[in-house]
């Protein structure tokens, strides 16, 4: 009886999101469309995860071989360019701010999610929230946006190019190539 409802409830689903979407532009929902949304919502956020865990040497993995990183006119082109883009200093100075610093998270919020066959685009908007410490008030210390585009590499979502885009808190070691910008992947097809 349970399996019965599962499979009319399915395409029901399906039918009322395509409607709640119907706008012109809006991308037809299909079961396959839908689960590549969810396969790259959960690259974008285990992405930060991995960022927040101190894992940064392993970033490079969530690119294509040949993918361009951009982080407010910083460029990085391939895995390795973009393995050094995240390193981190680790020396004791760098250590004593990262723990003086308090627990850092990353809200990804109104993901608009294109997908076309085995590519796709995702922007999202990005807040980063720092918690000095429990009975301490969070605050906003940085926010942007992200333009990413992702291809489906052996059945797996990459991201090809990624454009990252600060409104507010750029870190200091980008101020040399910062200059305010739209979507760079605005014409993308």
């Amino acid at each position: 009886m349970v399996k019965n409802f599962l499979v009319r409830l399915c395409p029901a689903t399906v039918l009322m999101l395509t409607f709640l979407t119907g706008s012109a532009s809006a991308q037809e929902v299909t079961m396959e469309t839908l689960l590549d949304r969810i396969q790259i919502e959960d690259l974008l956020v285990r992405y930060y995860y991995e960022l927040s865990q101190g894992n940064a040497h392993e970033m490079s993995e969530y690119f294509t071989v040949d993918a361009l990183l951009d982080v407010d006119g910083t460029i990085a082109t391939g895995r390795d360019e973009i393995a050094k883009l995240y390193e981190t200093p680790n020396d004791e100075e760098a250590r004593e701010a990262r723990a003086n610093r308090g627990v850092g998270h990353m809200l990804l919020t109104n993901p608009v999610i294109e997908i076309k066959g085995n590519r796709a685009v995702a922007h999202v908007i990005w807040t980063g929230v720092l918690n000095p410490g429990v009975g301490q008030e969070p605050g906003l210390y940085e926010q942007g946006r992200e333009d990413t585009e992702l291809l489906k590499v052996s059945g797996k979502w990459l991201i090809s190019k990624r454009y990252i885009s600060s409104d507010s808190g750029i870190p200091d070691r980008f101020d040399q190539t910062y200059e305010p910008r739209g979507n760079p992947l605005a014409d993308w097809e």
